[in-house]
């Protein structure tokens, strides 16, 4: 009998990539997942990144920023940041900070979403980690970089496995801290804010113990010293898991984490200076911090 064609529907059949996504996000929901919500104050980083493309016509990923920033911190905060769990008695706890974020690359004329993970992030510049994810983005397999050959032999056989097959493998590697920090590092870093207008903040699904989720900037206006003035702010979620990150040791990263951004990045030798900066330029762009302290 001849199918009934439907008037006024497209019908597609889903792609291979988007059943795994499925496979791993449902994966992924069975963590005890909490959520801290914020935004920081990134006026500073702003002018200085416009400033460093005026003079250079190069514009430094606000991504790798986040990055190098938050691999500092989480190495002061391996246990329980920089932490896996295996099973309900052992935690592996790892001095290198890997972070996975999603880049873009053009694939055949089109854009397309790619696993990255920056290994040992919190040894690397911001220029490092920039030049490293620029460079990834223009490469065939940029996962060769990163997680290795086998990463992407595995990514094959699991397209092409029926699901109950699919969601075992994920299984495993989830569970697996070795496994788990080969192909899914450490912690996480995602990022939806280039994707639109005004702040916004996620509460996003993440597999990792830690996650940070980027939102947009906003301005905003702010009272300082009898003035008016504005400021651009960023919206942040990090995302926890709760059967290893307590309210604690998540309270003191949250707020190293948004105090390093705001203040404590300016003048170090693994941020601006990697890019060209001097100390004197620094000290100057400095007068506009601590108004929130």
């Amino acid at each position: 009998m001849a199918k009934k064609k439907l008037e006024g529907v497209t019908i597609k059949k889903i792609s291979r990539t988007l059943q795994l996504i499925d496979d791993y996000t449902t994966e992924a929901k069975s963590k005890n997942l909490i959520w801290a919500i914020t935004e920081s104050d990134i006026t500073v980083i702003r002018n200085i990144l416009r400033t460093h493309k005026e003079r250079t016509g190069e514009s430094i990923s606000l991504t790798a920023f986040l990055i190098c920033i938050i691999a500092r911190v989480a190495e002061q905060h391996k246990f329980p940041i920089n932490t896996l769990r295996k099973g309900r008695k052992k935690y592996y706890t790892f001095d290198d900070v890997d972070v996975l974020t999603n880049i873009e690359r053009i694939v055949d004329g089109v854009k397309k979403p790619t696993n990255y993970t920056v290994r040992k992030a919190q040894s690397k510049t911001l220029r490092e980690i920039h030049d490293e994810i620029r460079t990834a983005q223009h490469q065939k397999k940029a996962e060769l970089t990163s997680s290795g050959k086998g990463a992407i032999i595995l990514l094959k056989i699991f397209a092409k496995s029926p699901r109950f097959l699919r969601r075992i493998m994920i299984h495993t590697i989830f569970t697996n801290p070795m496994l788990k920090r080969k192909f899914l590092g450490t912690i996480g870093v995602t990022s939806v804010g280039m994707l639109g207008i005004g702040m916004g903040k996620m509460i996003h699904i993440t597999p990792h113990t830690l996650s940070l989720g980027v939102g947009g900037i906003e301005k905003m206006a702010f009272v300082l010293d009898g003035k008016i003035v504005e400021r651009e702010l960023l919206g942040l979620t990090l995302a926890m898991d709760h059967a290893i990150i307590d309210g604690g040791p998540a309270t003191r990263f949250f707020h190293d984490f948004r105090y390093t951004i705001e203040y404590r990045c300016i003048d170090k030798d693994w941020c601006f200076k990697s890019l060209g900066f001097t100390d004197a330029e620094l000290a100057e762009f400095s007068k506009d911090i601590g108004h929130r302290r």
